[in-house]
């Protein structure tokens, strides 16, 4: 992670959101989400809203961004992803930050707030499910489900095909996301949609948990969208 250089009226905007996130900590909330495994280096448990808020008092600012995100707190590095320019955030970053990531709130967050407006997250999302790592793969997944619209066909038989070969996940977060990229997938057109069901029938009888997860969650989309 590349450092950037402290200015006093940086250090002094840091220093007011510390403050601002320090006053709105809310104890039980962040000793319920460690207690349900969302670990983080420092959670103080303020509601996303109120992170937002916080946040809008703020411009866009690349340098105010990136140090919020190396601070690793919880909150300042939410309020980093709606701070930080798109047009300022380069693949390498991405990466970089995508390395921090080890909770699916913080999947969701990024995916929702930065990854997803990026020119180049059709690129990320294969990237980082070919990455081997867990928490890049689920980012990955979740961000495709993001951008599916604007995928190729050959990059949704590509997504499509690494998740037939994970589905015997047993990681929870992963095959949930393996899903939702399937079921978002299946929305880009009837094509695409009539390829992923030939393909979850092949893992509609089977002892896997991943599995079994993934085919239920298709199926009811499939319906939905009138494809069964």
């Amino acid at each position: 992670m590349k450092y950037c250089l402290i200015t006093p009226v940086l250090e002094a905007e840091i220093a007011e959101i510390r403050r601002k996130i320090m006053l709105s900590m809310n104890g039980i909330t962040s000793e319920k989400m460690t207690q349900s495994g969302v670990v983080y280096k420092k959670n103080y448990g303020v509601a996303i809203p109120r992170i937002k808020e916080i946040a809008s008092f703020y411009s866009p600012n690349s340098e105010l961004a990136q140090r919020l995100w190396i601070i690793g707190i919880r909150e300042t590095m939410i309020i980093a992803t709606l701070l930080q320019p798109v047009n300022r955030f380069t693949p390498e970053m991405a990466n970089e930050w995508v390395d921090a990531i080890q909770q699916v709130e913080m999947v969701e967050q990024t995916c929702m707030n930065l990854f997803s407006k990026l020119p180049f997250a059709n690129e990320l999302c294969l990237q980082w499910v070919d990455s081997g790592n867990l928490w890049k793969q689920i980012t990955g997944f979740v961000l495709a489900a993001r951008v599916y619209d604007r995928l190729t066909k050959d990059e949704a038989l590509r997504l499509i095909e690494k998740i037939m070969k994970l589905s015997t996940t047993t990681e929870f977060h992963l095959y949930k996301a393996l899903s939702l990229c399937l079921c978002r997938l299946a929305r880009k057109d009837k094509e695409t949609a009539t390829y992923i069901s030939k393909e979850i029938e092949s893992i509609s009888d089977t002892n896997s948990i991943g599995q079994q997860y993934i085919s239920s969650e298709v199926k009811q989309e499939l319906l939905y969208l009138d494809i069964l």
